[in-house]
């Protein structure tokens, strides 16, 4: 009993912090609004297979690793940091331009499946402040002791929380009213998702350059 309820004390602190608005939420939001619903469902994919990558680095102590090795923390915070600039300037720069027209229009230009699951599984691979979050929650819930499985079940719920929830939010707003809206307010919500995505990454160069 005591493992189920570990595991769903760290089912529910994962989905909070999943479900708090970030640079996987903006850019969810976008894509979703933008291109075809499977477009979107493949996005949410990429971000929960990453966030599956950092679970089981902390699962077999990478976090230990990052910490004695700050440079290689601090590579990986400025990388990533970088990363959400690009994406944040280059929604800025294209803000004005037209969008497609309807997402089941053939014609319409949309990204591919597996560009959209690259950019998912890349923005939140290069977060590495994930690691420090599973590493944290991990040491909390989770006793060494415990059996080898209790750590895979950890792991799939991960993967499902985080897959799972953008997923949904995926297919919530892939509705051609949420996408006749985007149309609508194209420009601003551009810039904005920009500007959030810039500063999120301007946090993490700050951060990898301060110390």
């Amino acid at each position: 009993m005591h493992y189920l309820a570990a595991l769903l004390a760290l089912t529910g602190i994962h989905l909070l912090a999943v479900a708090s608005p970030g640079p996987a939420f903006v850019a969810t939001m976008r894509i979703s609004m933008q291109h075809r619903r499977k477009v979107a469902v493949t996005h949410s994919l990429g971000l929960g297979c990453a966030a599956f990558l950092w679970a089981l680095a902390a699962v077999f102590g990478v976090q230990v690793v990052l910490a004695k090795a700050e440079w290689l923390y601090r590579i990986l915070q400025f990388g990533g940091g970088a990363y959400l600039c690009y994406i944040g300037i280059q929604s800025w720069r294209h803000a004005r331009s037209a969008g497609p027209r309807a997402v089941t229009n053939a014609e319409a230009p949309s990204m591919s499946a597996a560009a959209a699951f690259f950019r998912g599984f890349m923005l939140n691979l290069t977060n590495p402040k994930v690691i420090v979050f599973f590493a944290s929650i991990f040491t909390a819930v989770l006793q060494p002791s415990w059996p080898l499985w209790i750590r895979g079940v950890v792991l799939a719920i991960v993967f499902v929380d985080e897959a799972g929830y953008f997923i949904v939010l995926a297919l919530l707003l892939s509705t051609q009213k949420a996408q006749a809206a985007y149309r609508r307010a194209k420009t601003v919500i551009e810039r904005t998702a920009g500007a959030v995505m810039f500063t999120f990454g301007g946090k993490l160069i700050y951060s990898a350059t301060s110390r």
